[in-house]
């Protein structure tokens, strides 16, 4: 009587087990490791087996560029020092300062279409907010930051923000979350030497702050990578463009 128990039950033990083992998935995945459940069709195939992982992509570096490169006067500064890495790397580049601008002036007018137009740049280099670093409309200037961001319709840029001097309201947050990952390089922790207005930074400082930023749109951190080779001479901007406050813009 016990022998036909221990059979009944070594019998529903082992159909419980097929139930089991058939409503289980075909494939279990763990960590970087796929365990596959044993089936007629699988048995020539490993029963563990390494997942593949995604290739990662690779970032192609821009060369030979002609770059644009336009902003407010802190552009003044850099533009002399992002000259020489252009004379050095083959690129031509096209700088427009246009004093006293802020988003508000390049958002609302055709200016930047006007010079895309004239300079065909393949990369944009944008320096911008530091007239606006103490206003407080910044639903307003989103809305500006935005319209630069979708004048450039395709074209990969940059853009460099306000290096500050006593902090900010806001403006540099808003441009960093509206111009996509890896357009946006931070000047705000910089410590820059600036000039007798104490606003600009020196020569010195500015040519400091393009090579802090060059280090970032060279590198893969950047959406879209520039040569920015270190440079061993000076070189001249190729063509650059100065605009009044007077001016309202085309």
């Amino acid at each position: 009587m016990h022998a036909q128990i221990k059979t009944l039950l070594l019998m529903a033990a082992v159909m419980a087990a097929i139930i089991v083992y058939a409503v289980i998935p075909t494939e279990i995945t763990m960590g970087s490791y796929t365990i596959r459940k044993i089936t007629l069709a699988s048995l020539n195939q490993p029963l563990i087996e390494k997942t593949k992982q995604p290739k990662p992509t690779v970032k192609k570096v821009r060369r030979n560029q002609t770059i644009l490169f336009i902003g407010d006067s802190m552009v003044e500064g850099l533009s002399r020092r992002l000259g020489d890495y252009a004379g050095e790397n083959g690129h031509k580049l096209y700088t427009v300062i246009w004093y006293s601008s802020s988003t508000e002036r390049w958002g609302t007018t055709q200016t930047l279409e006007h010079f895309i137009a004239e300079y065909k740049p393949t990369y944009v280099l944008i320096c911008l907010g530091s007239n606006e670093l103490f206003i407080n409309d910044l639903a307003i200037r989103t809305q500006y930051v935005q319209q630069l961001v979708k004048k450039l319709d395709n074209i990969p840029f940059v853009w460099i923000s306000p290096s500050t001097w006593n902090g900010d309201t806001g403006i540099n947050d808003v441009i960093k979350e509206n111009v996509g990952k890896g357009r946006f390089f931070d000047s705000r922790n910089l410590k820059l030497e600036r000039g007798s207005d104490h606003y600009h930074p020196t020569w010195a400082a500015a040519a400091y702050w393009m090579d802090t930023a060059a280090k970032f749109i060279g590198s893969k951190e950047c959406a879209n990578p520039l040569q920015l080779n270190n440079p061993k001479a000076h070189h001249k901007a190729t063509n650059t463009k100065l605009l009044q406050p007077s001016f309202e813009g085309y």
